[in-house]
């Protein structure tokens, strides 16, 4: 049985990843939530970046469909992603790359890390306040060097799936609940 405090953050990701709120994910979703990165990030349609976001959400969905889409109707309802997100084999194939996939869209460098401006203008993106990226930020840089690493945000994104811990810096990655 899922907890109530991962049920209202399965419950948050998935109204983020619904863009057309239609209470299902489809391929469409993820090519919004690509174009808002794209345009956040202030890049063409035609340029490599472009290209590059635009291959992060085709893999997405790829693997998020695979993975999740139980009844084969293409879309993902929010039963289907409650269900997943409980996986460990779920979280370690699909959600903590697709969430390495939008860290590598915010990396606009393509260091391997963030600073907390590429934070917030990914975040703000996908719905977050600008206060509560600064404050995931705050949290995930526990070295407070000014930068997320890649492998920071994977484990975190470990931990907002499976822990119920409400003090876990997972828990904040998407926000308030």
């Amino acid at each position: 049985m899922t907890s109530d405090l991962k049920q209202r953050k399965y419950d948050k990701v998935f109204e983020r990843f619904d863009a057309d709120h239609d209470g299902r994910i489809d391929q469409s979703d993820i090519t919004a939530l690509a174009d808002k990165w794209r345009k956040a990030l202030g890049v063409t349609t035609a340029s490599p970046e472009g290209a590059r976001l635009a291959k992060l959400a085709s893999d997405m969905w790829a693997g998020i469909q695979r993975h999740t889409d139980r009844d084969s109707d293409q879309a993902i309802s929010k039963e289907e992603w409650a269900a997943a997100a409980q996986d460990p084999g779920f979280v370690d194939n699909v959600a903590v790359p697709f969430s390495l996939a939008a860290f590598d869209a915010a990396d606009a460098d393509s260091d391997g890390k963030i600073t907390l401006e590429e934070m917030v203008a990914a975040q703000t993106q996908a719905g977050m306040s600008e206060s509560e990226s600064q404050a995931v930020f705050d949290r995930l840089d526990s070295d407070h060097d000014g930068f997320v690493t890649r492998k920071e945000f994977a484990a975190a994104t470990k931990e907002f799936y499976l822990s119920d811990d409400p003090s876990s810096v997972g828990t904040e990655l998407a926000g308030s609940l």
